[in-house]
Parts: C-alpha cells; structure tokens; sequence
C-alpha cells in the first residue's frame, strides 16, 4: 500500500528537486455518497440514543412522582387533603401518558434501539466474564498490539532520514519480535479456528449436530462485510482529503481500490497482484479458511476417526505446498535472517515473491487455523470425559517444549545464512510451530493451570479492547500512513521515538475503532440479531 510514495521519497532523500502539490480535485460523486451515508448512521445514532435517554428521564420522573405520592399517602389526612392527593394521582397518570411515545415510534423503537450509542456503548465496555474464556480476549488484544508495531516500523522507513543505516537499525535480535512479526497474524488464525470449533461443538451438542449451515455462511458474511466495506469506501474516496506534504500521494485515491474494490467484497483480493487496501489480504484468507471450515466440524463430530484422518490429510498438505513452493522458487525464510543480505535492496525482489507466492494464501497459511480446530475438539471431548489435572511433569515439560518451539520461529534466524532446503524447512513447520506454543498457552489457561500467565491474559480490561480489534486492524494503517505521509521533514528514528509513536497509534486506532463500532459494526450485528429473531418468531 506504500507504493505511490516512491518518487516522492526519492526526491526528499536526494534533495535534489522541489515539487509543488496541486490541491486536491472537488469532491467527488462517490465522496458524497460516502459521507451521506455517515450522515445517516450518524441520524440512526442519535434518534435511537433520543428514545433511550428520553425514556430514561421520563422513568426517573415517574418514580420521583410516585415516591412523593407515597410519603403522602402514608401521613393522616383531613378530606380537602385526600382530594388533593387523589387530584395528584391523575395528574401523575395523565403525565405518564402524555410521556410516552407515540404508537408508531414504540413500533420503530426496538429498530431504533439497534443504533443506540448507550446501549452499544455499554455492550462494548462491559466486562462480564460470564461463560467467556477470559484468556482468549489477552491473546487477542496483545496480537494487535503485535501488528500495530509491526505495520508502524513498515510505514515509519518510508519517512526516515537515515535511509542508508535501516541496515544497522534493525539488526539486533530483539528487532526480530518485528521483523517475525507475521507470527501475530497466525495468533489470528490459531484463534479463529478455535473459535469457530468451540462455538460449533457447544451448538452441536445441544442440537445434536444440526446447525443451519446457510444462516452459518450468512451471519459470518453480515458480521464483517458492512463495517468494512464502509472503511474502505471511506479510504478509497477520503483518503487523499486527510493530510498533505511532500510524501503525500499525488493520486486523489487508492488506485486499486477503484476498479478492483470487489475482490475485497468476495474475499479474494489476496489473489490480485495489485490490491486495494493491502493489509486486508488477511480478511480474505481467513474468510476462505472459514468455507471450508465445516469439511472439518462435521467429520470430527459425526466420525472422529474420519475427522482426525481429514485434518491430518490437510495438515501434510499445507506443510509439503509450503516446501515445495518455496524450494521451486527458491524463496527466502521470511525476515529473520534479512541482515545476512549486504544489500537490503537486493532482498526486496525476493520478499516480493515471498509474500505473493505463500504469505498471503490460504493454502500455505492453514496450519494455525487447523490447529485452533484440533484444540477446539480435544477440549470438548475432555470436558466430556472430566479429565484429571496437569502433573506438575507435565506442565513442565510442557511449558519448556512450547516455549523452546515459540523462540526458535522468533529468533531462531537472526544471523543465520539458510539454503533453499532449510528455508522450504522452515516455512513449513515455523508458522504451525509457533501456534503449537501458542495452543499451549491458551490450552493451561482454559483449564485454569496457567498460574500468572493466565492472571495476565485474562484481566478483564482486555475485553473490551479486544472486541474491538477487528475495526482497529481494518484503520490503524490508514492512521499511520496519513501521519507519516503528512510529514514536512523526515523523521530522525530512533527506537525510543518509534515507542512513543507507538504508544500513540494504539490509543488512536483503538479510540477510532471504538466510535467506529459505535456507529457502524455494533448497529449492523443488532440488526441482524433484530431481523433474525423476527423471522424466528
């Protein structure tokens, strides 16, 4: 998504000519559309927040009437003070009945409800740990934090002065945390599987199996699709209105994004070679993991042994594509050893081919996924099994294998020249390896033998935050691409001033994601939850 900041970089660092930014063109018919289209969520919000804190006042007003009238009531009164009494009652109920709403608006109220910013508001921020697994929302959260990091550093190198010394910057092995930071997205993966695994196994037990598989493709489709096809609307036709500089693009919108928006709307813009909002490439593999994702459930819950033959069968299948794409094209081994290159820009060709060929698809990245499904089932069938706790042997050994495994896809690299065999050896196992550590974790926390680590993962503040993570993915690189395009001078980097921007990106794309979801991701989920239990009725 960085690509139109080339010349204009390239003119900054050499200093050897000035450019002057044309103003942006007028607004645009799509432009319009899209803020009209705010407008009338943002109408929606404040009609449905009016009904709500309208009916709260009136309610707090009839039981301050109500209290009066009893204290009256309760004391000796003369005849003139019962009809006096006796008048205040019908007052109350003819106040109580000019209150209320109107028939038609308490016939609208339960759809108005759906856009109220208190209701929503309060369902975000709560933080009820009632049948929830509390870990899971840490890991979440914390893998955001992963990606935001990461995505920052990629977006920063764009606007730095010291252009010639990234060589040097980044080499250190605690810099690895960034450079194999891809490992966060396969945090998301791990999760998703699980999720939509324990979520099925809960259903089917009750059900018997019996799930209503189109309403399982259509909610998930409802789930996502709005709240992020208005970010994008609003990138691909706003963006350039955001900022200006001499870094900032010239091109009035993402030119990706208009004729190939689409893609992103079926799921599939991880098979173009040019995409419109590049970073969702994620949005599309685990949308096609999910598809598939059924081929897994049914034959685990109606025959196991087929199910485990199946998730194995598709297990060796990702392992033996990431090997033998990578030893025919001969790719890289990720980042990791990105310091061994004498010339960083002689590595950019070759992590080009690395990200089109395996990074961004669903068959090289199913590893995590399946594993999620794997852990997903044990559990059940050990919770049907009422299965013993850890020996302390065993959680030793556990922790120590996990950990080993975790440290080794992180950092195992740094400083290591890899052949095209051991880089086909590596991208088959690291990624799966990594969420084996992972399903180590979250597996002791769930069974609640995580000691501290648990404590940390499931504090209750990361609930909320991590309900939020699905719109704070889709906009903090819009965030950091307009701060750092809108520079008027390049940035002296230093790792303490990319904490500080850091710390700011976070509190800036989780308070963006909030009121996003306020207005747009939570209304759209009531209103799916409204029309579906109409339909029901």
């Amino acid at each position: 998504p960085f690509s139109l900041f080339g010349e204009q970089l390239k003119s900054a660092l050499n200093n050897s000519k000035v450019t002057c930014q044309q103003a942006p063109e007028k607004l645009g018919t799509s432009g319009i559309f899209v803020i009209l289209f705010i407008f009338i969520f943002a109408l929606l919000a404040v009609i449905g927040s009016s009904i709500t804190g309208y009916e709260y006042f009136m309610e707090i007003n009839v039981e301050e009437k109500k209290a009066i009238e009893q204290n009256a009531s309760e004391r000796p009164h003369f005849s003139s003070d019962i009809e006096n009494i006796t008048a205040q009652k019908l007052n109350i109920e003819k106040d109580n009945k000019q209150n209320t709403l109107p028939e038609w608006l308490k016939k609208c109220k339960p759809f108005f409800n759906c856009f109220c910013l208190f209701t929503n508001g309060e369902k975000i921020l709560n933080t009820s740990s009632e049948g929830q697994l509390l870990c899971l929302h840490g890991i979440r959260f914390l893998s955001m934090c992963w990606v935001i990091l990461c995505h920052g550093y990629a977006t920063v190198f764009q606007s730095i002065k010291q252009q010639a010394d990234i060589g040097e910057y980044i080499d250190h092995w605690t810099f690895q945390l960034v450079l194999n930071g891809f490992y966060s997205v396969d945090s998301f993966y791990f999760l998703s599987g699980f999720l939509v695994a324990f979520v099925y196994f809960k259903q089917a037990a009750k059900t018997d199996g019996k799930i209503p598989w189109v309403y399982f493709y259509v909610h998930r489709f409802i789930r996502l699709t709005p709240v992020y096809m208005m970010i994008l609307a609003v990138y691909s036709t706003l963006h350039s209105y955001f900022g200006s500089g001499p870094l900032w693009p010239d091109a009035n919108v993402d030119p990706n994004c208009t004729p190939e928006w689409w893609w992103n709307l079926l799921y599939i813009n991880n098979f173009l070679p040019s995409k419109c909002m590049g970073w969702t490439w994620y949005m599309a593999t685990d949308m096609q993991m999910y598809i598939i994702s059924p081929l897994f459930l049914i034959t685990l819950w109606r025959w196991p042994k087929v199910g485990y033959s199946v998730l194995g069968f598709f297990f060796i299948l990702t392992f033996a594509t990431n090997f033998i794409l990578t030893y025919v094209y001969k790719l890289v081994a990720g980042l990791g050893n990105v310091t061994t290159f004498s010339n960083l820009s002689d590595f950019m060709p070759l992590w080009k081919d690395y990200t089109d060929i395996i990074y961004i698809k669903p068959y090289t990245r199913l590893g995590p996924y399946l594993l999620g499904i794997a852990l997903a089932y044990y559990l059940h069938k050990r919770k049907e099994t009422n299965s013993n706790k850890l020996s302390m042997g065993k959680l030793f050994v556990g922790w120590l294998v996990s950990s080993g495994i975790t440290l080794f896809c992180i950092f195992g690299l740094y400083h290591q020249e890899v052949s095209v065999a051991g880089a086909a050896f590596y991208n088959s196992l690291s990624r799966t390896g990594f969420a084996c550590g992972l399903a180590w974790v979250m597996f002791v926390c769930i069974i609640e033998q995580g000691g501290i680590v648990n404590s940390i993962l499931s504090w209750k503040l990361w609930v909320p935050m991590s309900r939020l993570t699905f719109c704070a993915y889709l906009i903090h690189p819009i965030i950091q691409v307009t701060y750092f395009s809108s520079v008027r001078s390049l940035i002296d980097l230093s790792h303490t001033t990319m904490m500080m921007y850091y710390l700011a990106f976070i509190i800036t794309a989780f308070s963006t994601a909030f009121l996003t979801s306020l207005l747009f991701e939570s209304p759209i989920i009531r209103v799916e939850r409204f029309v579906r239990n109409k339909f029901a009725s």
